[in-house]
């Protein structure tokens, strides 16, 4: 069995912005450092543009019975 974590992260969205620098990696690792594996993103919000954001990066770890 899994639990899974979610974290939302804030990419402002931008049409011509780089949203490289909104932490993702930063939160990947932490979130590995500490047990959890990244399984994927869920957008939340979109610009008008169709950029996204905001998403929930979602994390996955086994329950230890």
């Amino acid at each position: 069995m899994y639990e899974y974590q979610y974290i939302e992260l804030h990419t402002g969205g931008g049409f011509w912005i780089d949203n490289g620098s909104g932490g993702h990696r930063e939160v990947i690792d932490r979130e590995a450092r500490d047990g959890w594996r990244y399984v994927g993103c869920v957008p939340l919000t979109f610009s008008s543009r169709g950029g996204i954001k905001s998403m929930d990066l979602v994390f996955e770890r086994e329950i230890k019975e």
